[in-house]
């Protein structure tokens, strides 16, 4: 394994025997390694062989904005999952795992907390998924001395879930991908947008539509807001994006029967607006 470029302290993009595209993980491989180094077996904790441009596209920009310790956390929490529950998962957990929990931290340091209205079901019916989330949060505190909240665990939990092509909840699994797919889809056509699947804008707006579509087929949507305050002061910025959301709710009305809360309305719009200034307009004609 031959370095092309150090991302970071965990993550090197390098070059196999064959000549393929990788990026070898491990604590501290990146450090003092320079273009050229040969590593030896032993050095390399995780390989990934990159079939696709777009997710080496991701993974030096996740590096870049990203501090290592993150990717070092998200390893081994994910190791943990694997030696504790023998669960099988995909390798893009790697990716969104990390770039959750270093968006956690920093929603935590700010004081900003995303309560989570399903952690009781979380813990129920996924109990290993959830004990994962628990581990996960040991580990940011330890390794970071930051306390995220306890409705994190339910959040991290359903990384771990979607990652299992195996997981019981296969079926439920896949109406969720269809409503994310879908919503995706109205959005794009209603903007005649052209996402950029590369930036992590667009990463962190597919996560939350997906986390939308699970709490909608799961029946557990954010409540409503009775006050409607910060409701409202947003919907007076951001009129185009709740012309667009209304769209979302009839259609969601039609596929489930039930009406988005104005709570998942609020937080839909806005990453509307966010994933909208990363994209762009197609061109007339």
């Amino acid at each position: 394994m031959r370095v092309v470029k150090v991302l970071n302290n965990s993550l090197v993009l390098a070059l196999d025997e064959r000549g393929r595209e990788t990026i070898l993980m491990g604590k501290g491989i990146g450090f003092h390694k320079a273009s050229g180094y040969e590593f030896g077996p032993e050095e390399v904790e995780k390989v990934f062989v990159l079939h696709d441009r777009s997710i080496t596209r991701s993974i030096i920009q996740l590096a870049a904005e990203t501090d290592s310790v993150f990717f070092e956390i998200g390893k081994n929490v994910i190791d943990y999952a694997i030696a504790s529950y023998h669960m099988k998962v995909l390798d893009h957990i790697y990716l969104s795992l990390t770039d959750h929990l270093a968006f956690a931290v920093r929603r935590a340091k700010k004081g900003i907390l995303v309560p989570n209205f399903y952690t009781q079901d979380m813990q129920r019916f996924n109990p290993n998924e959830y004990r994962v989330g628990q581990y996960a949060l040991e580990l940011v505190k330890r390794e970071m001395g930051v306390e995220l909240p306890e409705d994190e665990a339910g959040n991290i939990a359903f990384h771990f879930i979607n990652a299992q092509e195996d997981h019981p909840y296969n079926e439920k699994n896949r109406k969720i991908k269809q409503l994310t797919e879908d919503v995706l889809d109205l959005v794009k056509y209603y903007y005649q947008l052209i996402y950029d699947e590369d930036s992590i804008a667009y990463s962190r707006y597919l996560t939350h539509i997906r986390l939308f579509a699970q709490r909608l087929v799961s029946g557990q949507q954010l409540p409503e807001d009775d006050s409607r305050l910060l409701y409202d002061q947003i919907a007076q910025v951001c009129t185009s994006e709740f012309s667009c959301v209304e769209k979302v709710n009839r259609f969601v009305k039609e596929q489930l029967g039930v009406a988005v809360t104005n709570q998942e309305e609020m937080y839909l719009a806005l990453h509307i607006h966010r994933v909208l200034e990363g994209g762009r307009i197609k061109e007339e004609g």
